[in-house]
């Protein structure tokens, strides 16, 4: 099967709806049964959704909240970052790690990333340091592991706090950890692309920490505590109850998924052999959320192989210099502007490549012989 994308029709670089159409018959009738229930909002799928999340991820506490972005922001609070207080994170990721940073009046100190992995660089991070520093926010990224463990030496060090990033690294391990597990929060986005995405906007916080937690179960409604008072200001953040349901139906299934993921990505990696210096590297616990190669002719690159039918992603073609409300946040990043130039993500999704793998990869390999002839 094709897909019409625009004018064209062709191989999509990722389509959800092909995820859902896989749990269809239970979200249907998880639908019917929240209908029913008459309970909409932070109800009993809610309630087994965060027990059950926080038993894969290895954490005592899951806080479902209305998106990743309120995650990160959120958890931020709960350790106590205010206004004017710095938060450290990596120039390459999604513009929604820079603005739940500045959505609660902290100021954001953008440092670069380092390869193979294109993770936020423990270096840049040390030297990014200062008295005004609360905390750090690495990103997974394409759900590989940023360097947790080397910035928790940092954190310890100048007592700052460690909110991960892992709205790309659902199920992705460091060793035997799974990622959210690792720094004081653990912030997940389940917009409907990601590896356990839902119908809409939805997130979570995983934590170990008890008086976090708390904080986190006022702080995502308005800050009412279990008193019903509210000592400090929170938000509207709150994930009804169908989100909730429809991931809770996808998450018995998220490691084989990820496994299928794997599969995919050691694939490419044998069927393009040939060019291996152009390929992102095989790392033992990532996920795959997405699988981004480096050309220097990637618009060529994309338009040859649109032509074939076969469409790709990029992530991200913009650091966060390359935005205006940004730019001022912005260290010397070099080792993202250069992956904001040469990454083209190809489709990893395993329900596009269980039935087009050969198509992609033949059709991937003949435009890259034609732009070396070219």
């Amino acid at each position: 099967m094709k897909y019409k994308i625009g004018h064209s029709t062709s191989i999509p670089a990722a389509n959800p709806k092909l995820r859902f159409e896989v749990f269809r018959k239970k979200m249907m009738e998880a639908t019917g049964k929240v209908l029913d229930g008459g309970n909409y909002i932070l109800g009993e799928e809610v309630e087994n959704f965060e027990k059950h999340f926080a038993q894969f991820i290895g954490t005592e506490y899951c806080i479902a909240v209305n998106s990743g972005t309120d995650a990160i922001s959120l958890s931020l609070l709960a350790v106590g970052v205010k206004p004017e207080d710095e938060v450290i994170t990596t120039s390459l990721t999604a513009p929604a790690t820079v603005s739940a940073i500045l959505n609660i009046g902290a100021t954001p100190v953008i440092v670069d990333v380092e390869a193979p992995e294109y993770c936020i660089s423990t270096e840049a991070v040390k030297a990014a340091i200062t008295i005004n520093t609360k905390a750090i926010v690495p990103v997974h990224l394409h759900g590989y592991a940023a360097p947790v463990k080397e910035l928790a030496h940092l954190a310890e060090k100048y007592s700052l706090h460690i909110i991960e990033d892992c709205a790309q690294a659902h199920g992705a391990k460091m060793g035997d950890d799974k990622l959210g597990s690792l720094g004081i929060c653990g912030a997940f986005s389940f917009y409907p692309t990601k590896n356990l995405g839902c119908m809409g906007d939805g997130g979570a916080i995983t934590t170990n920490d008890p008086s976090i937690a708390q904080k986190l179960y006022a702080l995502r409604n308005y800050g009412i505590n279990t008193e019903g008072v509210i000592k400090s200001n929170g938000k509207n953040s709150r994930m009804d109850e169908l989100q909730a349901a429809y991931l809770n139906i996808q998450l018995p299934d998220l490691e084989d998924y990820n496994k299928r993921r794997v599969f995919y990505a050691k694939a490419y990696a044998v069927r393009f052999k040939d060019y291996a210096d152009l390929l992102p590297p095989i790392i033992e616990g990532a996920n795959y959320h997405q699988y981004p190669i480096r050309l220097t002719n990637r618009d060529d690159f994309r338009g040859r192989l649109m032509e074939k039918g076969i469409a790709t992603n990029i992530h991200y073609e913009l650091t966060m210099k390359d935005h205006p409300n940004f730019v001022k946040y912005c260290k010397n990043i070099p080792n993202a502007e250069y992956a904001a130039r040469h990454f083209v993500s190809l489709p990893i999704q395993p329900e596009i490549l269980d039935v087009h793998f050969e198509e992609i990869v033949s059709k991937v390999l003949l435009t890259l012989r034609e732009l070396q002839a070219y």
